[in-house]
């Protein structure tokens, strides 16, 4: 009785992780399905609960840098558009098919390729750490093992965080 137990909490610990990839189903689809799972099963057992706690902080550590990185590359491009984003935009019209802008309009449409690149890979990197832990936590519940997610913002202590024991 007692293996059943323990492969229904692996079960539970396993969806959990899973269960973040609900974004791809639904907007904060990550936030809303692993909650209601962990909600109904925190108090059966530690490791279910430790498993819920570690995916809703790592979920939401995702978003929170990914917010993070949209509005300070959203600040870098109005501040790079305001100081001569019109008379780019003037000399784009300008331009007859043959003839590329030259000049002091360069910096500007520099920033921005610039920043949209390195942004944009920040942003991709942040998916595949997402992509890559998600799974590796997925397979760590499934073999019984206490996951802990790197780069992860403790909006909800575990007890293993709250001995300072690492697992």
């Amino acid at each position: 009785m007692e293996n059943t137990l323990q492969n229904n909490h692996r079960n539970l610990a396993t969806c959990l992780h899973l269960l973040s990839f609900g974004k791809w189903l639904f907007p904060l689809g990550n936030f809303i399905l692993p909650i209601l799972l962990w909600m109904v099963n925190s108090k059966k057992s530690d490791f279910v609960d430790h498993h819920g706690k570690q995916v809703i902080n790592f979920q939401l550590s995702m978003t929170l840098y990914s917010i993070a990185l949209a509005v300070i590359a959203a600040i870098i491009l109005v501040v790079a558009f305001a100081s001569g984003g019109i008379e780019f935009l003037e000399g784009l019209d300008r331009m007859d098919g043959d003839e590329w802008m030259h000049g002091e309009h360069m910096g500007i449409f520099a920033t921005m390729i610039g920043v949209g690149i390195l942004f944009g890979g920040a942003l991709l990197l942040i998916g595949i750490v997402d992509l890559v832990y998600t799974i590796r936590g997925a397979m760590q519940a499934n073999d019984g093992v206490l996951f802990k997610y790197p780069l992860t913002v403790p909006f909800l202590s575990t007890k293993t965080e709250s001995n300072n024991t690492t697992t």
